[in-house]
């Protein structure tokens, strides 16, 4: 009986012996079940989080770079110069953007496809200086239906599902120049229009503007209206073919839906003698500052494009940091009639 006790103890004692032996630490011929390869569990299960407080706050936009694409109308207009100076300035000035400027060189079609770029490209949003308020609808569709978000600005299109639209009330550009021109000529004598591009935005409420403007002075006539096509060249050619069919005294006053063919009705005008006929532009451009400054022209109604596109791109920062678009922001025009005044804009602009 003693000897079988002592077998038990025994066998006992020896399945102890097994199981502690079964939980002693692995070595290197019996690895340890890490769930996952050893060599990965570093970069897995750091702790350095300095970088990412650096770069992120609690919606992940802290120090980010925003690129934001940037189409506009041709870069030949000398307004668009400007514009095109100013966007330049912004995106130097602000760290935290980088703009991709595209020029449309006046196409819809490469407008359309420079958007299909941006998109492509993943751009965090879209500034849309449209040329065509029909035509370049398409684009912001094309922005939405890609998740990008797009402000307008400068001029707008027809399809209204943009975040923010950033200008000026184009119609009171119009209205501001029709304004001076009645006032000017007393309330009475005949007026030329110089539009712009048919179908454009500007040369839609430009105007509309001046039609408004004009119609509370019954003794002022418009006796023309033709598309110059918002080139210098063009308008002057169509002042040319007025000035030989109007005899002096029967053209008073020409209004045109921007400066360059404003310059291009006064070089015209120039050439042919008839100084007494008052010019008025819109846009601000600096030589039609400088021949408001000498006389030449008798005003320009000045667009602030500058403060325009520092708004729109502010603007479109704000959108992508997550807070709700303002919808409109406009900046208002300035006429300039007078020598001491245009000094003033020529000194900012230079």
């Amino acid at each position: 009986m003693k000897r079988a006790i002592a077998l038990l103890l025994a066998l006992v004692l020896a399945l102890g012996l097994m199981a502690c032996a079964s939980e002693t630490t692995p070595t290197a011929d019996t690895p340890a079940d890490t769930g996952g390869d050893a060599a990965d569990a570093p970069a897995d299960t750091s702790t350095d989080t300095g970088d990412a407080d650096a770069d992120t706050t609690d919606d992940g936009t802290a120090d980010r770079v925003w690129r934001i694409g940037v189409t506009t109308q041709s870069w030949e207009h000398e307004f668009l110069k400007n514009l095109v100076n100013a966007l330049r300035a912004v995106d130097e000035e602000l760290p935290n953007v980088e703009l991709l400027l595209y020029d449309s060189e006046d196409s819809i079609e490469k407008q359309l496809s420079d958007v299909d770029t941006m998109i492509a490209d993943q751009v965090d949003g879209v500034l849309l200086n449209p040329l065509s308020f029909e035509g370049t609808s398409a684009a912001v569709d094309a922005c939405n239906a890609a998740g990008i978000p797009v402000v307008e600005f400068i001029s707008y299109t027809e399809n209204e599902n943009y975040e923010t639209f950033v200008g000026t009330d184009v119609k009171s550009s119009g209205i501001m120049a029709g304004e001076f021109v009645a006032e000017a000529l007393g309330g009475s004598g005949s007026v030329f229009e110089i539009q712009g591009q048919i179908g454009h935005t500007a040369q839609i409420n430009r105007g509309a503007g001046i039609a408004e403007a004009l119609e509370a002075y019954p003794d002022i006539t418009v006796v023309a209206s033709q598309s110059g096509e918002f080139s210098k060249e063009t308008a002057m050619n169509l002042t040319e073919a007025w000035l030989l069919q109007y005899d002096v005294g029967e053209i008073d006053a020409i209004i045109a839906h921007n400066d360059q063919m404003a310059l291009g009705a006064m070089n015209a005008c120039i050439a042919a003698g008839r100084p007494e006929i008052k010019i008025v532009g819109i846009d601000g451009d600096m030589e039609a500052l400088l021949a408001v400054q000498d006389g030449t022209m008798a005003a320009t109604i000045v667009d602030y494009c500058e403060e325009e596109a520092r708004m729109a791109v502010e603007e479109m920062v704000s959108i992508l940091e997550g807070n709700e678009p303002a919808g409109q922001i406009y900046v208002d025009y300035v006429c300039v009639s007078t020598p001491e005044e245009a000094e003033e804009w020529i000194a900012r602009r230079s």
